[in-house]
């Protein structure tokens, strides 16, 4: 395999392993606990984060825009990214069948035939973008997961692409914000007449395995239904996106994490995608409000967040806390020693009754996808184009190319 390099210097080591390729102005290990001048609370450690996180009694979720846009109304069901208490724990068990074990599996064979379909896109003439690739794998495996199965998959990935162009949520009253909230809103329009409506019409004819049809069963209108689809298009489509093409930049750009990860099994490729993930988290920062006061038991002593405040929980830095993963914090280590309650990635997928659902789901499809395209070879032009999500507070990729050598 080769490689090309456009604007990128050699990569960097520390200790032997390579280090986060992506980093923002405004990271910082700490303090742990900091009161900004805006008023936000912003945690950094592992244990802090988590226990905010998992206090379903005193927070309530305060990001992805559930502050500054409510789509729903009165009359309409919020989605389940926005629900608290026993609403969101009905809806997540309602769901829960959809993401268990054994059904995860199930979806293996139909994500190599999908990755191994796409992958044989790539060919020698001519430069492919990854993440391009990487959404049309993501799209195609949530929208099995979730029942849109009745609309083009290309033509559904343009208008999920378009959609979360920018900032959703954002209020700009500017000429050139109208103009983006006006092709904003005739994109969700597309997505609900081109591709969720045909899904209903289908299951309210035969009901299958897949979200659509249990929210349906529920009594979920038309529009409720939409907005489940939109919160699933971001949670599982866009995000997995981002996973897969900064999998692939860090393989293509290390020769020995390469070399290890072709010749490793499924285990030890598994261990090396979560890492990447765990250093590289796709979702940089998660927020809560306060419902009541708030104790943090930081290192430097007790902290009283008061009620209302609305809490940063710094993603990027708590997966990097040297008092959870030891040394090199900021290295990409595949097999790095954990305590058995913290998981391999860390606060990537969240944590408390609002983690990620599917986040096995993701990581298989990730190492299915990845596994195909590098298995045989490929030349990279690189380093990818970055910018950064204002609702994620992650990354946006694109222009990693790929072709097959000549």
């Amino acid at each position: 395999m080769s490689t090309t390099s456009q604007g990128a210097q050699g990569a960097e080591h520390v200790g032997g392993c390579p280090v986060r390729k992506l980093t923002r102005p405004d990271d910082a290990a700490a303090p742990a606990v900091e009161r900004m001048p805006d008023g936000r609370w912003v945690v950094r450690t592992f244990a802090l984060a988590r226990h905010v996180l998992r206090d379903s009694e005193d927070t309530r979720q305060a990001g992805f825009g559930a502050e500054r846009m409510d789509p729903t109304g009165e009359r309409m069901r919020p989605p389940i990214l926005y629900l608290e208490g026993p609403p969101h724990h009905a809806q997540r068990r309602a769901a829960a069948r959809f993401f268990a074990p054994k059904v995860t599996e199930s979806y293996r064979p139909m994500m190599e035939a999908l990755a191994d379909e796409l992958v044989g896109t790539v060919g020698r003439d001519r430069w492919t973008d990854v993440s391009q690739l990487s959404l049309r794998m993501a799209v195609q495996v949530a929208a099995r997961v979730v029942g849109l199965t009745e609309s083009s998959i290309p033509g559904m990935s343009r208008r999920l692409e378009s959609f979360f162009e920018g900032d959703p949520t954002a209020r700009d009253r500017s000429v050139k914000g109208v103009l983006r909230t006006l092709r904003r809103s005739s994109t969700l329009l597309r997505f609900h007449h081109l591709d969720v409506k045909p899904a209903i019409r289908a299951r309210r004819r035969e009901r299958r395995e897949d979200v659509i049809s249990q929210l349906l069963d529920q009594g979920f209108s038309d529009l409720e239904v939409l907005t489940e689809c939109v919160t699933y298009g971001a949670a599982g489509m866009v995000t997995t996106r981002e996973f897969i093409t900064v999998a692939v930049w860090h393989l293509t750009d290390e020769p020995a994490l390469l070399a290890g990860y072709l010749a490793a099994e499924r285990p030890e490729r598994l261990a090396i995608l979560e890492e990447t993930l765990r250093l590289e988290p796709v979702v940089g920062h998660l927020h809560r409000r306060t419902t009541a006061p708030l104790r943090l038991d930081g290192p430097d002593g007790p902290v009283e967040v008061p009620a209302g405040a609305l809490v940063d929980l710094d993603v990027r830095a708590a997966n990097a806390d040297p008092l959870v993963v030891g040394d090199e914090p900021l290295g990409l280590c595949p097999g790095r020693p954990l305590d058995r309650t913290v998981p391999p990635t860390l606060l990537s997928f969240g944590d408390g009754h609002h983690r990620c659902p599917g986040a096995p789901i993701a990581i298989m499809e990730t190492e299915v996808f990845v596994s195909a395209l590098l298995r045989d070879g490929i030349e990279v032009q690189g380093p990818p184009h970055v910018e950064w999500n204002p609702v994620t507070q992650g990354y946006d990729l694109d222009r990693l190319l790929v072709r097959r050598p000549a």
